[in-house]
């Protein structure tokens, strides 16, 4: 039996491998050295040239301190615990009235596992700085690439959060756009993507919110609160807990 073009297998392979060309003499007298057969040698080397996949990024838009774990803190932690790498980034922190939201938020996110920024827009003054906004989200649009953002919902009611969601549809062309919900802010919404998860995503949730020592007077602050969202939301997909989301734009490169 002859080999195609009269070449051996692993000097076809070579041929046909661009990463390999100029170090074929090399391997050869390495394996030599080392006694070692000239295919495994070939094998550590073509291992070594793999790449590892690229992480999965998201990145979790909230207008204030805490929204991000009120709408999708759950999902927050399953991506994490799947791998992903996550940025939240807080556009305000209240300051003037809650001097420690930002160490609440620095706290919850140290408990989800997600880096994090504060920004200081003034809340209830979004649409005064939309631009400014755009310009914070053009920026990190342009600075990392992103398989998922999230953002408040585009039924959302509050002025900021609005702003901020209207903003990312502008910035962030390139990935999948989910909205969160807000019950609250939310007198109507089509949530038409559920994210399963199981106890421990929702107790990390919990734990996150927890740390929320200065919104705990508002009446929807509460575990029972919580844990009746995101058991609604697991009935309505057949599933013990799940957090749902409104599809405001899908990128399918993976599913096709």
């Amino acid at each position: 039996m002859g080999w195609k073009d009269g070449k051996r297998p692993e000097q076809y392979l070579f041929t046909i491998t661009d990463d390999f060309a100029d170090d074929w003499k090399a391997l050869k007298l390495n394996a030599k050295r080392d006694n070692r057969n000239i295919s495994n040698v070939l094998r550590d080397a073509v291992t070594s040239k793999i790449k590892l996949p690229r992480t999965k990024s998201a990145l979790v838009l909230s207008p204030h301190t805490d929204d991000a774990e009120l709408g999708c803190g759950g999902t927050i932690a399953k991506l994490i615990e799947k791998g992903w790498g996550v940025h939240v980034i807080y556009f305000s922190a209240v300051s003037d009235r809650y001097p420690d939201l930002v160490d609440e938020a620095a706290k919850s996110g140290s408990i989800l596992g997600v880096t994090h920024e504060v920004l200081e827009f003034h809340t209830r003054h979004f649409p005064r700085d939309r631009q400014d906004i755009l310009q914070a989200l053009y920026d990190r649009s342009k600075a990392k690439q992103y398989d998922v953002v999230l953002t408040p919902t585009t039924t959302d009611i509050h002025q900021d959060h609005a702003v901020v969601t209207s903003e990312a549809k502008r910035a962030f062309r390139d990935c999948t756009l989910l909205g969160y919900e807000l019950p609250w802010n939310n007198l109507s919404v089509s949530l038409n993507c559920f994210i399963p998860l199981e106890e421990r995503h929702v107790k990390k949730k919990i734990l996150a919110l927890d740390c929320y020592n200065s919104q705990k007077h508002n009446p929807y602050f509460n575990e029972k609160f919580f844990r009746s969202v995101v058991k609604m939301r697991g009935i309505q997909l057949s599933c013990p807990y799940a957090e749902g989301f409104e599809t405001i734009k899908v990128r399918l490169d993976q599913l096709l």
